[in-house]
């Protein structure tokens, strides 16, 4: 069975994680800082370069163990859904039909069979079928009806066939000897026999486990520091974006900031001056941004539609210049001298930059 109790690829992954970061960790302490002169001419001492190496250790460590953690349960889940599913495959497999002796043609049966793990996604398992009248040699086919082939060990030589032998010394050796029928190769490979030592028992693993495999008060301390990291990043980011695209902050800081009243005065004179009265705003959207529906009369009875649009358009552009509203793309619509649209006050920085850096705005 290759599925194991979930503790089982807890304890593994815990122990990869605690390797990785005692590796992280001697590559620090160890590593031999090259320091020429600091910045000025200043000397780094030995005490500065201690520093230097605590800090950089300290924040690897902290990104790393963070790392682990996140990919943990994830990684866990696909290795169960892995075995399980090789399991699932041994389970169901069934053997091929018919298969016959190659020298007596008797119906072969199945004597074993075995997970084929080729560590590409693509198991198969693999089926022993031999004689009932012990012909040899056996044959061997995978659970989809194909054939096992084994690759010839071939001469580096000629290219012939090796024939190999192989012989036991006793519990110490295996003694393998692959040689030529064609010519006068020969390899002779010793393989020594050891028992199998027990681990030896890691001292210091629970007190590193408690260190890399975060959890309670490690995994919120962490977590904070992180948090704090990226929030101090945040706010170096945008004081460099400020400084470099300091014209178009500029620009938004220039801008008029219209409350709803400001709006009214500067476009009632404006409607008036050219023949539209009776200015109505309507309940204002208060999502996420501030939108408000209007109405408002054409006093001129010879502008009809297209034409009475378009005027208001251009007097709405003109007179929201160098301000934060702005008419709705949908524009405006006319019925019967009743012209309708809608403005949008923009508020964020980010969508006033927008305004700025499409000249929108002079």
């Amino acid at each position: 069975m290759n599925l194991k109790p979930k503790q089982h690829y807890i304890d593994l992954y815990d122990k990869i994680t605690i390797n990785n970061c005692r590796w992280k960790e001697g590559f620090h302490i160890n590593y031999k800082h090259k320091f020429e002169d600091g910045p000025q001419g200043i000397k780094l001492t030995e005490e500065s370069q201690r520093a230097f190496t605590e800090l950089t250790l300290h924040f690897d460590l902290l990104y790393t163990t963070l790392y682990w953690y996140d990919n943990k349960e994830k990684t866990i889940g696909e290795w169960i859904k892995r075995d399980k599913k090789k399991d699932d495959l041994y389970k169901n497999a069934v053997p091929p039909r018919d298969i016959r002796c190659l020298k007596c043609s008797n119906i072969t049966e199945v004597e074993s069979k075995h997970l084929w793990d080729h560590h590409d996604g693509e198991d198969r398992v693999l089926f022993m079928c031999k004689c009932s009248k012990g012909c040899l040699p056996m044959r061997s086919f995978y659970d989809d009806g194909k054939k096992y082939k084994t690759k010839p060990n071939l001469c580096p030589k000629c290219n012939t066939e090796l024939k190999r032998e192989s012989e036991r010394i006793e519990d110490r050796k295996i003694i393998t000897t692959e040689i030529c029928p064609a010519c006068d190769y020969k390899d002779v490979d010793e393989f020594e026999l050891s028992s199998k030592e027990e681990e030896k028992p890691d001292p210091n693993y629970e007190k590193d486990k408690e260190r890399f495999c975060l959890s309670g008060k490690s995994l919120s301390d962490n977590l904070e520091e992180k948090r704090q990291l990226e929030g101090i990043k945040e706010l170096v980011d945008s004081w460099k974006e400020k400084e470099e695209h300091k014209e178009d902050y500029d620009e938004v800081d220039d801008l008029k900031k219209l409350t709803i009243i400001d709006l009214e005065n500067i476009l009632i004179p404006e409607y008036e001056k050219n023949g539209y009265v009776n200015l109505k705003f309507e309940a204002p959207d208060m999502g996420k941004d501030l939108i408000v529906p209007f109405m408002i009369i054409d006093s001129n009875s010879e502008r009809r539609d297209r034409s009475s649009s378009h005027e208001l358009q251009k007097i709405i552009k003109n007179s929201l210049k160098g301000t934060n509203w702005r008419l709705m793309s949908d524009g405006i619509s006319y019925r019967l001298g009743i012209l309708t649209g809608r403005l949008r006050a923009y508020e964020r920085e980010e969508d006033l930059l927008k305004l700025v850096r499409q000249n929108d705005t002079k």
